[in-house]
C-alpha cells in the first residue's frame, strides 16, 4: 500500500510540474490537477491538505527535476570554470531539456510572487537563495583554482548571471526572440572574459564562443 501511495504521489507531482511549467503557481488548482491526473479532488486531498501544500510540493519536485537535468550532468566536468560553464549551459533553457511544455516554474514564480507574502513565497525564496549559494560556490572554486580572478566579487558575478538567466527566460518565452540563445551565450562569454585573470583574458582557450548555441528554453 505504501508503494502504491508513493507511486500515486509521484504521478501527481510529475503531472503537476508539467502543469506548473505552463500555467504558473496561480494556475494550479486542485480541480485542474485532478483533471490532469484523472483523480478526484478528495483523492488529491489524501495527499495534500491545501492548495498551498500542493504548490510547495510542486516547487520542491521542480527542484528535483532541475537537479537531474542541470546540476547532476555538470558533475562530469572538472571542478572550477569548466564545471561552472557546464552548469550554466545546462541551466539556460533547462525546462525544455527536461521535457516540460513551458518555461522555468521558478523563474515565473519569482515574478508571480514578488509582492505576495506567505509560505509558498518563503519556500520559493529559500530555493532561490540555495541556488545562488550553489552558483557562488562554483564561482569561488574557479577563483581558488586560478580560473577566475582572485579579487572577483563572487556575489556580483552571480547577480549578473541571474540577470542573464531571467533576460533569456523572458526573451525566449515571452518575447519569443529567436536570438535569445545566442544573446545569452554572448552575455555569459563577456561576463567570463571580464572575470578572467589578466594574463588569461586575451587568450582563453576554454571561453564560450559568441556563436555557441544553447538549446532554447
Amino acid at each position: 500500500m505504501a508503494h502504491a501511495s508513493l507511486s500515486t504521489r509521484s504521478r501527481i507531482l510529475n503531472a503537476g510540474v508539467r502543469l506548473l511549467s505552463t500555467s504558473g503557481l496561480s494556475g494550479i488548482t486542485l480541480g485542474l490537477l485532478a483533471e490532469e491526473t484523472g483523480m478526484s479532488k478528495s483523492g488529491l486531498f489524501a495527499h495534500f491538505g491545501s492548495k498551498e501544500e500542493v504548490q510547495i510540493a510542486l516547487l520542491e519536485h521542480t527542484a528535483q527535476v532541475a537537479n537531474a537535468h542541470v546540476v547532476a550532468p555538470s558533475g562530469a566536468s572538472p571542478e572550477g570554470l569548466p564545471r561552472l560553464k557546464a552548469l550554466v549551459e545546462n541551466w539556460l533553457g533547462w525546462s525544455t531539456k527536461a521535457g516540460l511544455g513551458g518555461g522555468c516554474p521558478v523563474a515565473a514564480g519569482i515574478f508571480e510572487l514578488d509582492d505576495r507574502e506567505g509560505p509558498v513565497r518563503e519556500r520559493l525564496l529559500a530555493m532561490e537563495k540555495q541556488w545562488r549559494g550553489l552558483l557562488s560556490m562554483h564561482v569561488r572554486q574557479a577563483m581558488d583554482r586560478g580560473h577566475l580572478r582572485a579579487d572577483l566579487n563572487a556575489e556580483q558575478f552571480v547577480w549578473e548571471l541571474g540577470g542573464i538567466y531571467l533576460s533569456h527566460h523572458a526573451s525566449a518565452r515571452f518575447v519569443r526572440d529567436p536570438e535569445a540563445d545566442i544573446r545569452a551565450a554572448i552575455a555569459f562569454a563577456a561576463l567570463i572574459e571580464r572575470s578572467l585573470p589578466s594574463q588569461s583574458a586575451a587568450n582563453d582557450k576554454s571561453r564560450i564562443s559568441p556563436a555557441a548555441t544553447i538549446e532554447r528554453a
